[in-house]
C-alpha cells in the first residue's frame, strides 16, 4: 500500500500526525511521529506514492493498537 493511503486509513482511525523535533534532524532517514489515545509510533517519511514495507506497517498498527488486518489491500493478511 502507498504511503499516502496508509496515513489517510491511520487518520480516519483518529491518529495525529507530528515531525520530529528540531533535535532529531540530520539524524538518519525522516520520519513522523503518528499518535493515538496516548500511544506513539515513527513512521518513515517516503513520497507519498512509495510503497510502505507491509512489517513497518504491521509494526506502526500493532504500536498504535489498530487491527493491522484492517488494512486497505488484499484479505489474504487475516
Amino acid at each position: 500500500m502507498d504511503s499516502a493511503t496508509f496515513r489517510s486509513w491511520l487518520a480516519e482511525r483518529g491518529c495525529r500526525f507530528d515531525p520530529f523535533g528540531a533535535d532529531e534532524r540530520g539524524h538518519g532517514h525522516g520520519a513522523v511521529t503518528v499518535h493515538r489515545e496516548g500511544r506513539t509510533a515513527k513512521l518513515p517519511l517516503v513520497g507519498s506514492n512509495k510503497a510502505v514495507d507491509p512489517e513497518t506497517a504491521r509494526a506502526i498498527c500493532q504500536a498504535l493498537e489498530l487491527d493491522w488486518a484492517e488494512l486497505p489491500g488484499p484479505q489474504s493478511r487475516a
